[in-house]
């Protein structure tokens, strides 16, 4: 797959946020704990390798936009502007892919979520792990529990999402993020709840 990513977008995604930047290589447990495991570039070819055409789109919701998400959420937004990444094979729409953070027991976990056209989960990849406990979170046996799922679904702990014995807190974080991006991408590209 030969596609272009504007350096710029690839810098601020892999990192999730300018005050996350330090955390890339900082671990409570010291650096050797930071676990790279994709990079923006590897993550987007995984979930669109068969694209033929791959963009980013920059949302800026409005004040009534974000009321809107942080009622369906139930909690608030701290960010003002969102990047989704999407693309095509041969004019066909192959959804959408959003990388997000979530704070796991102390440092964030970066992980992106792709959500086919029809609004539900496809895959999900943990990214960047920066803990030296509860990385468990980034196999598939944990994380096949997300698809199929979409904005109404509940994903609550323990009864929809079975949290991984040791990476509860992680558990807790890659749900949160799953559910954040499910409920921005219905918000952005299926009118809302």
């Amino acid at each position: 797959m030969n596609l272009t990513i504007p350096c710029l977008v690839t810098a601020v995604l892999l990192i999730g946020s300018a005050a996350a930047a330090d955390t890339l290589t900082e671990s409570p447990d010291g650096p050797e704990h930071v676990k790279v495991y994709l990079t923006l570039e590897e993550a987007l070819g995984k979930v669109f390798a068969e694209a033929d055409t791959l963009w980013s789109e920059v949302w800026t919701p409005s004040p009534e936009e974000i009321a809107a998400l942080e009622a369906s959420m139930g909690w608030r937004i701290q960010e003002r502007e969102f990047v989704f990444h999407r693309a095509l094979r041969g004019g066909r729409d192959l959804g959408v892919a959003m990388v997000t953070e979530e704070k796991g027991r102390f440092k964030p976990i970066t992980f992106m979520v792709k959500i086919d056209p029809g609004g539900a989960v496809e895959t999900v990849h943990v990214m960047v792990y920066r803990e030296s406990r509860g990385d468990g979170v980034r196999r598939q046996r944990f994380l096949k529990q997300f698809r199929g799922r979409d904005a109404d679904d509940p994903l609550r702990m323990n009864r929809d999402i079975t949290n991984l014995s040791g990476a509860t807190m992680s558990s807790r974080a890659v749900t949160a993020g799953v559910k954040r991006v499910l409920e921005l991408v219905r918000q952005r590209y299926h009118g809302g709840g």
